[in-house]
């Protein structure tokens, strides 16, 4: 069955926390302090504020649609009555408190001023990442109970984490590749090029974590056996999931072992715009691929998979 508000609201809320998570984090470990007053960078630090926002709204939103999911009824007096149980009996209200509250802060962080701006980028990463964790306990994470189910929840929210770190790069860095196609000039290359193969070197962990993690998560929530790829709707959408990922493997490391690096070696030619062309195209249509993966996700989360 596809709840269409539902699906919708997760996936805006996946996008909206991952980018307000991602975003700083690539500013910090990848771009550094010396950028942090570039326009590019106060362009990319906008696009997490903006996410931040979105994560408030699809936060609300999700919740509603959850409860008026759980409640079979589109009357607002009962679908109400489910929203205040969900949030003060439920673990899932209670994570969703604390995720709101956390959003609110960084809201509060990116207009209050006499804060260092990295000390302020740092804080937004840190909260955000809190607030993107909090989704573990609203899908298949919190299934299980006990030893497996605190398992679960790890590696869930592992997952969830490298993902962020994942979509918040490749944002920031269709940003950079487009100021750099747009503009031009040594500084806006140079930028680019470092961004590319500062995060290439980031990508090898990420897909390490994603691809043990997602198998973790696979193996508790469908079990060892690989007949549920086939024999429900989850599977098969799973599938549809694993082959985007790999045509996003294919292209990270096409990015990593020949465009970055044709790059940096065309930074000093006279002409590098088709270097950068190519790695723009590259990263637009990666991020294009996991934006598609992360609407399968909100998809997944809602269905039973063992069935419909």
């Amino acid at each position: 069955m596809f709840d269409g508000l539902l699906v919708l609201s997760r996936f805006a809320l996946y996008i909206g926390l991952m980018l307000a998570y991602g975003v700083p984090l690539f500013v910090l470990q990848v771009m550094g302090i010396n950028t942090l007053a570039s326009p590019v960078v106060r362009r990319a630090m906008r696009v997490a504020a903006a996410a931040t926002l979105v994560g408030l709204l699809a936060s609300a939103t999700a919740l509603w649609a959850m409860a008026q999911s759980m409640s079979a009824t589109s009357d607002p007096g009962a679908v109400w009555s489910v929203v205040r149980t969900l949030l003060t009996q439920t673990t899932v209200g209670m994570t969703w408190n604390l995720r709101v509250a956390l959003l609110v802060v960084c809201l509060w962080l990116g207009v209050v001023t006499g804060i260092q701006a990295r000390i302020r980028v740092a804080a937004l990463s840190v909260l955000g990442a809190v607030a993107l964790a909090t989704l573990a306990w609203a899908g298949h994470g919190a299934m299980n109970d006990g030893a497996v189910g605190w398992l679960h929840l790890a590696a869930d929210i592992a997952h969830l984490l490298v993902a962020g770190a994942w979509v918040g790069a490749l944002v920031s860095l269709t940003l950079i590749a487009g100021t750099a196609s747009r503009q031009g000039g040594r500084e806006a290359v140079v930028l680019l090029s470092s961004a590319a193969t500062g995060f290439a070197r980031m990508g090898t962990l990420i897909v390490a974590v994603l691809i043990v993690t997602g198998a973790v998560n696979y193996t508790l929530i469908v079990g060892p056996t690989l007949s549920g790829l086939v024999e429900a709707p989850y599977g098969r959408l799973l599938l549809i999931k694993l082959g985007l990922f790999a045509s996003m493997l294919a292209l990270a490391a096409t990015n990593r072992f020949h465009l970055a690096p044709a790059l940096s070696k065309a930074e000093h030619d006279a002409d590098v715009a088709g270097a950068v062309s190519a790695l723009k195209r590259s990263i637009y249509l990666e991020t294009t691929l996991v934006i598609s993966i992360l609407g399968l996700v909100a998809w997944l989360g809602t269905l039973n998979p063992g069935g419909g």
